[in-house]
């Protein structure tokens, strides 16, 4: 027979306990070391990295210096200002050796994609010989010719766009674009424009990071991306970056840095173009031994479990015997039987242990009882939420639609109806969350109104009257489409006059309202009120026919309502031939993204 240890009374028992618990303190406090020292590594990195930063602003600084000395070294050249100067016949007798000279300054560096000089006297001359200019497109009327005529001889640096000024070519490029004046008089000649490829800006950027993972991006004032690594996926939503905090940095004194994730953020303006430069480090590069860091403080874990499970196993062999019938009891609890204690022969106290657990599991049945009721509605209210997603109909309409745009040749149509298709299954996924900000949600029911627009065309307008202030407000995803979707198929879809859905949000005391309204069909007040009543009533007890629409806007009032209270939720408002408005109210939750 196995030989227990005998630890006398209680208060050795707990002496020991507290002994082991002092060696958890350690251990913890060795964990808090180790972290101190990750950040110090951490800041050291970050505080290097801001160096580089630096240093990468002053040289995209220097870099558009250098081709504001090429713009004037353009407008000096003698036979640009002759030619500018001179009458069409003069012109065509030098038009070749104009072509080979602009020709010349592209020769000379790799990072320009096209020169072009437009003349007030009609002189338009490209560095490109074989390029046709493209007859739809208005010189005048592009950004950059109005800025250089409103700069008066002072370059101007776009941000990145598709130029199309040359038939047939659709480059990505940044231009630098400058009034001429001649040297003589200082009468103005024309304007010149420089357009940049971006391998120069490209090796720039990635020549000064740190890490594998590690990058750096541009973005202008409008908070438009000059630059960017990837930047297909960033144009095409597929990749994005927290512009809007990353830009709220420049206003702070002290901390200048932004962390999402596994990524730290810095800033940098450029002075000479205005350009904000952002340098992204991944954690991983901070630390790039982390992991194994990681396994051995997991392993040293399991060890010292290991040796503690092994003294608890001894400690808890010397309980008396009314302890271990008091234990074996309340194993009942993993079979969910919950038995009882009753009387036990023991001491003062473990007789109170025993009748506080029985109070406990009292309590404990209570509550499964309640929560068994609340996750059936939960699994309901879920299962109706996933059907009220899942339109079938919608999703193959809006198929035919992108192909039948697509044969038509409507391909910007075609590309901003799949674009808003993604962007909506996107947001409807949002990451598994319940609980989004209203913008996203905003950003959802902007989608679905972009696509139902181009299907039904000019059947209806929208308008989204939702103060800014509440963007960043949480709330039930997947709130306002069902709605909206109620009054396309149930109002506007009956009236032939155009429809308007106008969506509005303001706060009330501690409350967000926010209401969809339609000028559709509208209901009379015997529909309004069995409409209301099926809303409001039990599954059982409604005798009202939903159709899939007006289930999902019973689901929307459901989850509400489980989620944030019977304070909260869907009411109604209807006027025959005048249209529907429904309102929603839900809590105020502010919270910073």
């Amino acid at each position: 027979m196995r030989k227990r240890i005998g630890f006398g009374t209680l208060d050795s028992k707990i002496y020991i306990s507290f002994t082991l618990l002092i060696f958890f303190a350690v251990f913890t406090m060795q964990l808090v070391s180790s972290r101190f020292t990750v950040n110090t590594v951490r800041n050291s990195v970050l505080e290097n990295n801001r160096v580089l930063l630096i240093q990468l602003t002053a040289q995209i600084d220097s870099y558009i210096k250098s081709l504001g000395k090429l713009s004037l070294s353009i407008q000096n050249d003698m036979q640009i200002q002759h030619y500018l100067s001179a009458d069409k016949q003069d012109r065509g007798k030098i038009d070749k050796e104009m072509k080979h000279s602009l020709q010349n300054y592209i020769q000379a560096r790799d990072d320009i994609s096209d020169i072009l000089v437009i003349g007030f006297n009609g002189a338009v001359i490209t560095g490109d010989p074989g390029a046709v200019l493209n007859p739809s497109t208005s010189v005048q009327n592009k950004e950059w010719f109005i800025k250089a005529m409103e700069g008066k001889g002072k370059a101007f640096i776009s941000s990145s766009y598709v130029q199309d000024i040359i038939a047939g070519r659709y480059p990505w490029v940044v231009s630098m674009s400058r009034e001429l004046f001649s040297v003589k008089d200082g009468k103005p000649l024309g304007v010149l424009l420089i357009d940049l490829k971006f391998n120069r800006i490209n090796d720039l950027c990635r020549s000064l990071v740190v890490g594998r993972k590690g990058y750096n991006f541009i973005i202008d004032g409008q908070m438009n991306y000059v630059f960017h690594p990837t930047q297909q996926l960033v144009y095409s939503n597929l990749r994005s970056e927290p512009v809007k905090p990353i830009l709220d940095l420049l206003q702070q004194s002290k901390e200048n840095i932004y962390h999402e994730g596994n990524r730290y953020y810095m800033i940098e303006t450029s002075k000479t173009t205005g350009w904000h430069v952002v340098s992204v480090t991944h954690m991983s590069d901070i630390l790039p031994d982390w992991n194994h860091i990681q396994i051995s403080y997991t392993i040293i874990g399991l060890i010292f479990f290991l040796v503690v499970g092994f003294a608890a196993n001894r400690i808890s062999s010397s309980i008396t015997k009314p302890v271990r019938k008091l234990r074996d009891i309340m194993k009942s609890v993993d079979t969910g039987e919950f038995e009882i204690a009753g009387t036990i022969q023991a001491s003062d106290e473990i007789k109170e242990l025993a009748r506080e657990y029985d109070i406990m599991v009292g309590r404990i049945r209570e509550l499964i009882a309640e929560n068994i009721r609340e996750q059936e509605l939960k699994r309901k209210s879920d299962l109706k939420a996933l059907q009220a997603q899942i339109n079938p109909h919608f999703l193959y309409n809006t198929l035919d639609s992108i192909i039948w745009m697509g044969e038509m040749g409507q391909n910007k149509e075609v590309v901003r109806m799949t674009a808003s298709l993604a962007k909506l299954f996107r947001l409807s996924i949002s990451g598994g969350k319940e609980i989004i900000p209203l913008q996203d949600e905003i950003a959802h029911v902007e989608s679905y109104l972009t696509i139902q627009k181009m299907r039904y065309r000019d059947k209806f307008t929208y308008t989204i009257e939702i103060d800014p202030s509440l963007y960043h407000c949480r709330m039930l995803k997947i709130t306002l489409q069902p709605l909206v979707e109620n009054a396309i198929y149930h109002g506007i879809k009956e009236v032939d006059h155009p429809g308007l859905i106008l969506i509005k949000g303001e706060k009330r005391d501690n409350s967000i309202i926010l209401s969809v309204q339609d000028n559709g069909k509208g209901m009379d007040k015997t529909t309004l009120d069995t409409l209301t009543r099926s809303i409001y009533s039990s599954e059982s007890d409604s005798d009202f026919s939903l159709t899939r629409q007006g289930m999902g806007v019973r689901n929307v009032h459901e989850r509400i309502r489980l989620y944030f209270g019977e304070a909260y939720g869907l009411s109604f408002f209807s006027s025959m031939e005048k249209g529907t408005t429904i309102t929603v109210k839900i809590p105020y939750m502010y919270q910073e993204i």
